[in-house]
């Protein structure tokens, strides 16, 4: 999971390198391009997989995802979680090129790509997480995730004139989000051994769709309020996470009680 965030950070940069030079719909050719080879090596490449016979259809498998997420509290609590990080980080990063571009900055689209690479030092922070999950510390950890998210965006909203705290906004957010990211697949995956494929198409499903949706909502944001109102809205996304944390800890005290 990590080598999927940092392919999406180091992705703005290479980008924004590329569309310096040769504009932005090189980008698109080059990634078909990509793509298109990696197809192919991976095709070649991959061991077969035979997944274990089963009596139900592809459909009935699908349809059982809905199922599976209205008996699960913990999958539904989590995705949750990873709404409200994929949301708030497709927020900042949205937004990010349209502050950066703009003055007092004014930086071109390779400069602007290069920010990309101080997510990357947030997202590699973060790889003791599974760690921190392994010794059965999950709940305090995504805790603690879920704030520096938030103490990210505090960061973030002097970032309108100070690059230093931009930076640092990012590097802190990015951890906030990979940990939260790795508790949660580890919570989830631990809790539903035989069901992983059913729960990474709820799971994932619903971050990509927050995810779009915080991409839309923060250009909303910054045509009418600029970069304080993308803040304000980064900051109440992550702050429904961490509410949501919160008020599973009075639920979990009540029950040992």
């Amino acid at each position: 999971m990590s080598g999927l965030l940092i392919g999406i950070l180091v992705a703005r940069t290479v980008s924004g390198l590329i569309a310096e030079v040769a504009g932005w719909r090189a980008v698109y050719l080059l990634a078909m391009v990509t793509m298109l080879v990696l197809a192919v090596l991976l095709a070649r490449t991959l061991p077969v997989s035979r997944p274990a016979p089963s009596s139900h259809t592809y459909a009935t498998l699908l349809r059982s995802v809905a199922g599976l997420v209205a008996s699960s509290p913990l999958l539904r609590r989590r995705m949750v979680y990873g709404a409200t990080i994929m949301g708030g980080f497709s927020v900042l990063w949205t937004a990010l090129t349209l502050l950066l571009s703009a003055p007092p900055y004014s930086y071109s689209a390779g400069t602007i790509g290069l920010f990309g690479l101080f997510g990357i030092a947030g997202a590699v922070s973060a790889q003791r997480a599974g760690r921190l999950g392994d010794a059965g510390h999950s709940r305090v950890a995504t805790g603690a995730f879920l704030a520096a998210i938030i103490a990210g965006w505090a960061l973030l909203a002097l970032g309108g004139t100070s690059v230093a705290a931009l930076i640092a906004g990012i590097v802190v957010l990015d951890l906030g989000v990979q940990g939260t990211h790795i508790l949660n697949q580890h919570e989830i995956y631990g809790a539903h051994p035989d069901s992983r494929g059913r729960v990474t198409t709820a799971y994932m499903t619903c971050n990509y769709v927050c995810g779009a949706l915080g991409s839309a909502a923060a250009v909303i944001a910054f045509r009418e309020g600029g970069w304080d109102a993308v803040v304000v809205l980064g900051g109440a996304i992550a702050a429904l996470g961490l509410l949501v944390w919160l008020q599973a800890q009075v639920v979990a005290q009540r029950m040992t009680s």
